[in-house]
């Protein structure tokens, strides 16, 4: 994980910003630099400018340019698409702006399930989702690891997995305490530099790459093991990839994340309780290695100040457990229970 390349990102977001989840988690916790992003409908202004509400700590400031060319004034490496597009394809002009970028020569990085790579032969092209030439089977290795493991589930997909984790870390390193990140999702693996996406393995392997980017983390002893959450057991589209991380990584505590939209999920399958999940994970992951749920992440975007407060309340009263809003407050009840477990 040492010695990563460093890269100074031109993010793509073409019309799109307010809603790039990709690019709000390079910005707010990236290593690298964002010199610029592309967005013409908000060309002129800045990222902390233009998203006090969605993202009022982006953690960075950078320019909002129109075109590529006046991207390339500030002296990008790569060019980073900041956007899933719905159906999982970039339209005809984004990758028109990908081929100038190319043709500049300009690293191109994607996280989509569209490949990249046979789309520029020639150039430099990193595809986030393409999954390593070998991955192993579970092996039961993982059982052994050190330090703790702590794995962020949820109530549904996308809602704020990622987010938790990155905060908590934050949070742990502010207190002195080692860390690993395991990423197991695009942005987290752009992010942080190395990873795999779960997503993109084979099903049969889901779990053997869990346990073996857990036991790449522990290498460098960390006190704490922190593992992106991918999916929800109860997202018909995603459980398998949620199952096969709950057992891969071997976790010794989770931390279930919700929000406070109990409206039908993907599908029109509902979600369970916060109660009733923190329950099932515990069940599930106690086939191969018991993990208790120890604290909740609430994830309060959209809600007022009091809103939030009342639903955190709330959640912690039909749980029993701590509940917080790492993104809103604060990291620490949740650092504190993973700890005391």
């Amino acid at each position: 994980m040492s010695g990563l390349p460093r890269r100074r990102y031109a993010i793509l977001a073409e019309g799109r910003l307010h809603e790039a989840k990709t690019a709000h988690g390079v910005l707010r916790y990236g290593k690298d630099e964002v010199v610029a992003v592309l967005d013409s409908t908000l060309a002129g202004e800045s990222v902390a400018g233009a998203m006090p509400d969605l993202l009022p700590d982006p953690g960075r400031d950078a320019p909002i340019v129109a075109t590529l060319q006046e991207a390339l004034a500030h002296g990008p490496t790569s060019v980073l698409v900041g956007v899933a597009p719905a159906g999982g394809r970039l339209p005809g002009e984004w990758m028109e702006t990908l081929r100038e970028a190319s043709e500049a020569g300009l690293e191109i990085v994607g996280g989509l399930h569209q490949r990249l790579g046979p789309e520029f032969p020639g150039a430099k092209v990193w595809d986030v989702r393409e999954p390593p030439s070998e991955v192993p089977i579970f092996s039961g290795e993982g059982f052994a690891v050190g330090p703790k493991v702590a794995l962020t589930v949820g109530t549904d997909a996308a809602i704020g997995k990622m987010t938790a984790t990155l905060e908590l870390e934050r949070t742990a390193r502010a207190a002195g305490i080692t860390t690993a990140f395991v990423p197991t999702g695009q942005t987290g693996v752009i992010v942080a530099g190395w990873g795999v996406c779960v997503d993109a393995v084979v099903s049969d392997f889901v779990a053997g790459v869990s346990e073996m980017l857990v036991l790449q983390a522990a290498k460098s002893s960390p006190d704490l093991i922190l593992v992106e959450g991918q999916g929800s057991l109860a997202h018909p589209a995603y459980s398998g990839v949620t199952l096969g991380l709950l057992h891969g990584s071997c976790p010794d505590c989770l931390i279930l994340c919700v929000s406070p939209d109990d409206t039908p999920g993907y599908a029109g399958v509902p979600r369970p309780s916060p109660a009733r999940a923190a329950r099932l994970y515990e069940e599930v992951a106690a086939l191969v290695k018991p993990a208790p749920v120890v604290a909740v992440s609430a994830n309060t975007r959209g809600l007022t100040n009091g809103e939030a407060q009342a639903f955190v309340g709330k959640i912690a009263y039909e749980t029993g457990l701590p509940t917080a809003d790492p993104f809103r407050d604060s990291a620490d009840p949740i650092l504190e229970a993973v700890l005391g477990s």
